[in-house]
C-alpha cells in the first residue's frame, strides 16, 4: 500500500504569493504519484470553511485516492474553535472521527491536537506562553484561535481522545497522525530569545510519550515547516510540510515543488 504525505499546504498564502492554481497542482502531483492514501495533518487553508471546501473538492476529484487528515492550528481560526472542529468533522476523512483501519495489519490513529508548553524555553514562565508574545510579536494562535480552554487543557483532550485510540488498537501497527511536534528532536533552538519563545508553541511532548507508550510504528506530523524522515525512539517519524513560498521552498517552480515534495511510503 502506498501513502502519500504533505501537510502544512497553506493553500490562499501560497496562490497569492504565487498566482497559481495550489489546490489543481496539488491534485495533479497526487494523480502523478498515484498513491492509495494521501496523509495531510493540518494547515490546508486559513479557517474551517475554506479548508472544508479544499478537502472536499479534492476528495471528489480523486475518488480512487482515500484522503486522511487532522487539522492544523490555521484550518481552526475563528471565533469559537470548537465550533471549527466540529465543522471540519464532515469531512469523511478527519482522523478526529476515528481511527480508520487500512488493512489488517496497519491502522491509522490521529486528531489535530494542540500545545501544552512543554517543548518551551525554561527561560520564560507559563504566564508569558499563555499571552503569547514577545519582541512585540504576537503568536498568531492568540488572535485568531478561540478556544474555550487554556491550551493546556485543550492538549489534555487531544491526549485522552489518542490514547483511548491507541489503547483499542495494541496488537496492529499503527500510524499516529497530529499536526503538532511531538518530540523536542525536532525542535529548533537558536538561543535567540524571539525564536525560542515561540517553540512553546510547536507541540507537546506527551504526544512523543503516547507514541513510545503504545509502540507506534510511524508518527506523521507537520506545523514546524522543517522537513524530516528519521527513525527516532525506534519510531519513524516523518514531518513533510509544504511551507511558505518562496522562503521555504526548495524549488521556485510551485508545479515542481509540489510534485516534488509529496513524500511516498510503503507499507
Amino acid at each position: 500500500m502506498k501513502i502519500a504525505v504533505l501537510s502544512d499546504i497553506h493553500e490562499g498564502l501560497n496562490r497569492k504569493k504565487t498566482e497559481t492554481d495550489i489546490l489543481l497542482l496539488l491534485r495533479d502531483s497526487l494523480i502523478q504519484h498515484a498513491p492509495d492514501i494521501y496523509i495531510m495533518c493540518g494547515d490546508m487553508a486559513a479557517g474551517p470553511e475554506k479548508s472544508l471546501n479544499l478537502l472536499n473538492q479534492l476528495q471528489n476529484e480523486l475518488p480512487n485516492i482515500q484522503i486522511l487528515y487532522v487539522h492544523g492550528n490555521h484550518d481552526i481560526y475563528h471565533e469559537d474553535s470548537t465550533v471549527a472542529y466540529d465543522q471540519l468533522l464532515k469531512f469523511k476523512g478527519n482522523l478526529g472521527r476515528g481511527p480508520i483501519e487500512l488493512n489488517k495489519e496497519w491502522v491509522v490513529v490521529g486528531d489535530g491536537g494542540w500545545y501544552d508548553y512543554s517543548l518551551g524555553s525554561p527561560e520564560f514562565t507559563e504566564e508569558e506562553f499563555e499571552i503569547g508574545r514577545c519582541s512585540n510579536f504576537t503568536w498568531p494562535d492568540k488572535l485568531h484561535a478561540h478556544w474555550p480552554e487554556k491550551d493546556k487543557e485543550v492538549t489534555e483532550k487531544y491526549i485522552t481522545r489518542l490514547e483511548q485510540w491507541l489503547l483499542e488498537h495494541q496488537g496492529k501497527n499503527i500510524i499516529l497522525v497530529n499536526h503538532f511536534v511531538p518530540f523536542e528532536h525536532f525542535i529548533q533552538i537558536k538561543n535567540e530569545p524571539t525564536w525560542d519563545f515561540f517553540n512553546a508553541m510547536m507541540g507537546s511532548s506527551r504526544l512523543g510519550n503516547l507514541a513510545e507508550k503504545y509502540g507506534v510504528k510511524k508518527m506523521i506530523f507537520g506545523h514546524t515547516h522543517s522537513r524530516y524522515h528519521e527513525e527516532y525512539k525506534g519510531i519513524e517519524c516523518i514531518c513533510n510540510p509544504l511551507g511558505h513560498y518562496p522562503n521555504e521552498w526548495v524549488l521556485d517552480s510551485p508545479k515542481e515543488e509540489i510534485y516534488t515534495a509529496m513524500k511516498i511510503i510503503e507499507i
